[in-house]
């Protein structure tokens, strides 16, 4: 039988030069964002949190590293909270530990909880979907040995289907590509009882996005947040005094 995924593909295959040639377009004309929260240490509580991922760990898009996706969790915690913050601009899921294991070793102790925020560019570079479940596992599998969190935040793919700098056609097939992988998602956090995937949710008006308008802005980011605040609180994970 063939998979729904296999279908996808002999639909995608004879459009994909295109596809290409519009996501290179995009990239041309949209403008160059820095990353403003690489690497970064917010705060000195006692309670721990990492967060790991891609540009929105990086903070692209954001105005400066206290309106990033670090900055505003830091604020919204609190000062019993200290926020370690890795991220990298257009990673991968695969390449997530060998390029913040180094960082991550000289850390010791356990973190409480983890944020991970991957999968967009996996989303765009079309990774097959067994490929990603098997990355990510791997992934976690190594944050669980390392650091022993309490739990794991693993966040929805980006909705890159509704990012203003992509034309249509492009975003159809995103979005399709976004629902396979956000379906192994899905059945990793059934799989790890420490991870929580809570599919976003959130309302994108014209602040969310920035000047590229492909990254979340300085709301953008707050709303980030905040979605994953409350989700973690609903559903037992976290615990703020």
């Amino acid at each position: 039988m063939i998979s729904d995924y296999a279908k996808f593909q002999a639909k995608l295959y004879p459009v994909l030069p295109f596809l290409i040639f519009q996501a290179y377009q995009v990239k041309r004309n949209s403008p160059s964002l820095p990353s403003m929260t690489e690497n970064l240490v917010l705060g000195n509580g006692n309670r721990k949190i990492l967060i790991l991922g891609e540009s929105t760990a990086a903070g692209v898009g954001a105005s400066n590293p206290k309106s990033s996706l670090a900055g505003h969790l830091s604020f919204q915690l609190g000062g019993a909270f200290q926020v370690v913050n890795f991220g990298k601009n257009g990673l991968l899921v695969n390449q997530a530990l060998m390029k913040f294991g180094n960082s991550l070793n000289s850390f010791t102790g356990n973190f409480e909880g983890v944020f991970l925020f991957l999968g967009a560019n996996d989303c765009f570079q079309l990774t097959h979907p067994k490929n990603y479940s098997a990355d990510l596992k791997t992934l976690l599998q190594s944050i669980k040995t390392t650091f022993n969190p309490q739990w794991i935040y693993l966040s929805d793919i980006p909705p890159v289907q509704l990012f203003p700098a992509f034309p249509n056609l492009l975003r159809s097939y995103l979005k399709q590509q976004r629902g396979f992988l956000q379906n192994e998602m899905k059945l990793i956090a059934l799989e790890f009882d420490l991870v929580l995937f809570d599919p976003i949710t959130i309302d994108i008006e014209s602040d969310f996005f920035s000047l590229d308008k492909i990254h979340p802005s300085d709301q953008g980011y707050q709303k980030i947040v905040e979605f994953a605040i409350e989700g973690l609180v609903k559903n037992g994970f976290l615990k703020l005094d």
